[in-house]
């Protein structure tokens, strides 16, 4: 469900800021049309212009932090939408209602963005606004098409035809987009599903179910860069020896073993991956430096504890990394891998802290 929103989130929040850089550059737009061509109406001298601020204060907004803002930010788009649009038509139809003025030649050359934006909303933004835009709508055709019809004089005008076109025809476009926007949405629902399935598969180990490199890969690009990590390598000792003596098949069970002992060693933030054969890969987020070797150990005593089925006792060599930031994660594994190295050079089944392994074997810091 969680992968299911953050690709959801994927796709609305370009799609958001599209929308938004284009109703910006469409209201500056008729700014400067309406300031250059002045019209009797004040209101089209700066109407446009708090538009087009309204919605750059929500573009820096979302620019912030997308993923947590992205709803504030599309209800907050489609009140402007209705604030601002309705009460503009429903200001030039009472009007024309009231014979101050004729509709065709006071109202502004809006409508197409109406639809244009109306549009958009539908088909870009969750289904769960179609009823807020179908309002927005109504309230803006329903009185021009009254008007229209009840004023043959305006009606029979190429301006008059114009917009019971726009209006008329799009009313009908837009009670189609909605099954279609359904239909869409649950075929993208269904590949989003398969989508994750596959990338599942594609990110974990298909013997021991936890990640494989690719998928750890994948857990480390959600960290931040300066996240605070430390590696821990664990290599089982003398598992050839395991499949030499009882067969692969066996080995293969020691191995869907240890990983589901592995995963209930240490319940606290962290990645674990197959690193390849018999060895593993734990990351732990946010360590203190000081509760690693306890951590380690926690590891080692988890796993050798109980025998395994068929084959009795098995052990493992742990070499643990120094405490760094998550974007110098290649060389915490070079650490790791010299401790194991270590550990299993100075009689296996313990473990081994990178600083440790480097006080006790100088050669270590050469290579």
């Amino acid at each position: 469900m969680i992968n299911n929103r953050n690709d959801q989130a994927k796709i609305l929040i370009p799609a958001t800021y599209r929308l938004l850089i284009v109703t910006i550059l469409s209201s500056v737009i008729y700014t400067v049309l309406f300031n250059v061509y002045s019209t009797p109406f004040a209101l089209h001298a700066f109407q446009p212009g708090i538009i087009a601020l309204l919605h750059l204060i929500l573009f820096a907004y979302l620019y912030k932090n997308p993923r947590k803002r992205i709803s504030q930010v599309i209800n907050a788009y489609g009140a402007i939408l209705l604030l601002t649009s309705v009460p503009n038509t429903l200001y030039f139809t009472i009007g024309a209602w009231q014979s101050e003025w004729l509709f065709i030649e006071m109202f502004p050359p809006i409508s197409g963005m109406i639809i244009l934006t109306t549009t958009l909303i539908m088909l870009m933004l969750p289904e769960k606004l179609n009823k807020f835009v179908i309002l927005t709508w109504t309230l803006n055709a329903v009185p021009v098409l009254l008007l229209l019809a009840t004023h043959p004089e305006e009606l029979q005008t190429p301006r008059g035809y114009d917009l019971l076109f726009l209006f008329g025809p799009a009313s009908f476009l837009i009670l189609l987009i909605i099954p279609y926007q359904r239909s869409v949405r649950s075929h993208l629902d269904k590949i989003n599903v398969d989508l994750q399935h596959s990338r599942q598969e594609a990110d974990r180990d298909f013997l021991t179910d936890v990640y494989n490199r690719r998928g750890l890969k994948s857990w480390l690009n959600d960290l931040a860069p300066n996240t605070s990590l430390s590696v821990l390598l664990i290599d089982i000792d003398h598992f050839k020896s395991v499949n030499d003596r009882f067969g692969h098949a066996t080995g293969d069970h020691v191995l869907v073993e240890f990983a589901s002992r592995l995963r209930t060693a240490y319940f606290e933030d962290c990645g674990l991956a197959r690193w390849g054969g018999e060895e593993f890969i734990v990351v732990i987020v946010n360590p203190s430096a000081d509760s690693m070797s306890s951590i380690g150990e926690k590891f080692r005593s988890t796993i050798s504890q109980q025998p395994y089925k068929d084959i009795g006792k098995i052990t493992a060599s742990i070499g643990i990394s120094q405490v760094n930031q998550a974007q110098h994660f290649i060389a915490m594994v070079e650490e790791a891998d010299k401790a194991v190295y270590f550990a299993k050079a100075n009689g296996r089944d313990q473990v081994v802290l990178y600083s440790d392994a480097l006080a006790e074997e100088p050669s270590l810091s050469a290579e």
